[in-house]
């Protein structure tokens, strides 16, 4: 009967059955053990404890006859070494510390995996409730899926299961991540002539874009004005000679023609010591018309030309046609871009997320006809703040990427 046996000589241990707990005393003590009760327990198990699973629970003394000797129970010392023998030979000769630092660090991998097998806040099975709405606000943005995917590992990797559930604090990170995804062009020093070249296809506002880079040198440096003239090379378009040449008489800039290669060198030849910039107005062309964008290529193969290339894409272009366009303009090393027509969207995530991904960077957004006021240089916080359906902190914008 365990009433036999002192508190201190009774162990305990614990199998799935009771030939489990049987097989266990005889691989630790052989035949030197004997069984004073048994009974039946629950213990939890499973993640986080929820479920419960019955064991039988063996209550037992050793036997006083040990390997070399016998032992006095009555004697405490005696006893306790016993026990300390037969636990250090059960753990494998461990020290006491050592299996208490085991048992500590098998609780704690017991924890980890609780915490990779918790549930995060879902709006549906495995879906992340603030990050699938993020994912809809990117999508109605017209941000691409690579860009959009960007953001959501961004988001499962970075924040914390409870932060989360703070669609606030998420959103504002977003918006600043989007910024950061932002290359402005920085500005640069030029010898002149300062030769400037728009390329890019028909109908986005290459001539009309040149006259306002030129009008805003005019504005804003009206007592050291540079000297400035215009140059087209746009054989296609019916009237684009005369119009350069009514926006010139406004802008009181001389306008030149050329048609070729050849024509190019001698007009530039002529000219080129007499201007501080030059802008050298381009040809338009459907993206895929990849032999006229070659010849076109040919045409600016100047000697001494060193031309500042800009792409000039509008703002509502589609992310597919958007991409077609950078590829088939690659070939002129264009340093930045120039994205026009911003006041015909209020959706500017195909032109972040593309020119993002080919690492290009924004020089100047125009948004409007008025040649003297509708173009800026591109910032950060102008594309920010067109975000729809984003809660854009302004003054915290302002404060990280603001001039």
């Amino acid at each position: 009967m365990a009433s036999d046996y002192q508190a201190e000589d009774v162990l305990t241990i614990t199998g799935e059955s009771l030939d489990d707990c049987r097989a266990k005393l005889i691989d630790m003590y052989g035949s030197a053990y004997n069984v004073i009760s048994r009974r039946q327990v629950l213990k939890k198990c499973g993640p986080f404890g929820l479920l419960k699973k019955e064991y039988v629970e063996v209550k037992y003394v050793v036997s006083r006859q040990t390997e070399n000797s016998l032992v006095d129970v009555s004697d405490e010392e005696s006893l306790r070494r016993v026990k300390e023998e037969i636990l250090r030979k059960a753990s494998g000769g461990k020290t006491k510390e050592e299996i208490r630092l085991d048992e500590l660090n098998s609780k704690l991998d017991d924890l980890t995996a609780q915490l990779l097998t918790m549930p995060r806040p879902v709006a549906e099975e495995g879906k992340i409730e603030s990050i699938e709405r993020i994912k809809e606000m990117l999508d109605d943005n017209e941000f691409s899926k690579e860009f959009i995917n960007e953001i959501a590992l961004r988001l499962e990797k970075e924040f914390s299961f409870e932060d989360l559930k703070d669609f606030a604090k998420v959103e504002r990170q977003v918006v600043d991540w989007i910024g950061e995804a932002i290359s402005i062009a920085p500005k640069k020093a030029h010898r002149p002539p300062h030769v400037v070249v728009i390329v890019g296809p028909t109908g986005v506002g290459k001539t009309t874009t040149i006259a306002k880079l030129a009008a805003q040198h005019i504005i804003h440096e009206k007592d050291n004005s540079p000297k400035m003239c215009m140059i087209t090379i746009d054989t296609t378009r019916v009237g684009a000679e005369e119009l350069l040449k009514r926006l010139g008489n406004v802008l009181n800039l001389n306008v030149l023609k050329a048609a070729t290669l050849d024509d190019l060198q001698t007009v530039f030849n002529s000219i080129r010591d007499d201007y501080d910039i030059i802008y050298i107005d381009t040809s338009g062309y459907s993206p895929n018309n990849s032999e006229e964008i070659a010849k076109l290529k040919t045409t600016l193969g100047v000697e001494n030309l060193r031309p500042d290339i800009f792409l000039a894409v509008t703002a509502s272009t589609k992310l597919r046609d958007l991409r077609n366009i950078v590829q088939n303009y690659e070939l002129f090393g264009y340093s930045s871009v120039i994205v026009t027509k911003c006041d015909e969207t209020t959706r500017l995530g195909n032109i972040i997320s593309v020119f993002h991904e080919k690492g290009k960077s924004l020089a100047y957004i125009t948004d409007g006809q008025q040649v003297a006021r509708h173009i800026k240089k591109a910032n950060v916080v102008d594309f920010l703040i067109r975000l729809s359906g984003f809660n854009v902190d302004r003054i915290h914008i302002e404060d990280k990427f603001g001039e």
